[in-house]
């Protein structure tokens, strides 16, 4: 939430939870709805251009 990046921050949280590899701590990690929303809005800021919404029907 506070727009750090995850990534960067895995490994002091792998450490914090006393898991001996990022594994450990990937299994654990889960989208909640309460963050869903801001992480479509960071996506599409970011990436949106990759699949852009368009108003025509393809065959």
């Amino acid at each position: 939430m506070a727009g750090e990046e995850l990534t960067n921050l895995l490994p002091y949280l792998s450490v914090y939870l006393g898991h001996s590899d990022f594994r450990g701590t990937e299994y654990y990690l889960k989208l909640t709805a309460d963050l869903y929303p801001e992480i479509i809005s960071t996506l599409e800021k970011s990436h949106g251009y990759i699949i852009p919404e368009s108003g025509v029907d393809t065959p």
